[in-house]
């Protein structure tokens, strides 16, 4: 990761002073490493109906272009954001399904051939809008050890690509993560 350091900060230096063709070479530079991220996200989710590792990736990039007032400076604050964006897309998406399987307002019509697949989906995403409501209440707490779990849980990065990306400690990461999963825990069993 940190061979590539150099040229990503120049490339982000320039989308900061507004040049667009710097955007579209850090999409394609980082592609391969976002697409990774997206499957790993997705795979440890168990999947989300509809939605698939390109939609992801490029939802994000979207997000990424309409954020004007967002300034990525280097490597860590881009793939903060690309792990903080993929988690809001996966939990609006999860939001939006839960809504529409729930009807909308409209009377229930149950089908014994979808029955049970639609049970264990709807278990899944309420279970991520739980997740991301106490993440929630983590980062009103302490933003550091949410952006722990996003990275660790919604990016899917190990303890030691994060402490290279935050600048930290294996270790520091190893306790923040620790105490994240504590904090997060005892939300979710409230």
């Amino acid at each position: 990761m940190a061979g590539h350091e150099a040229p990503l900060t120049q490339l982000l230096q320039r989308v900061a002073q507004g040049e667009r063709g710097a955007l579209d070479q850090v999409f394609a530079v980082l592609y391969p490493e976002l697409r990774k991220i997206a499957r790993a996200r997705l795979r440890s989710q168990g999947g989300v109906a509809h939605l698939d590792t390109t939609a992801l990736v490029h939802e994000s990039f979207l997000r990424l272009v309409d954020a004007a007032e967002l300034v990525l400076t280097d490597r860590k604050h881009f793939f903060t954001y690309a792990a903080k964006t993929m988690r809001n897309i996966i939990i609006d998406f999860a939001r939006e399904q839960l809504a529409e399987r729930r009807g909308g307002g409209q009377a229930a019509l149950l089908l014994d051939t979808v029955l049970a697949n639609e049970v264990a989906a709807n278990a899944g995403e309420a279970a991520l809008i739980r997740i991301n409501d106490a993440l929630l209440a983590l980062e009103s707490v302490d933003p550091v050890l949410a952006q722990v779990v996003e990275m660790r849980y919604f990016a899917g990065y190990s303890e030691v690509e994060v402490a290279e990306l935050l600048g930290s400690s294996e270790r520091t990461v190893r306790r923040q993560w620790e105490k994240a999963r504590a904090f997060l825990l005892a939300t979710l069993q409230e």
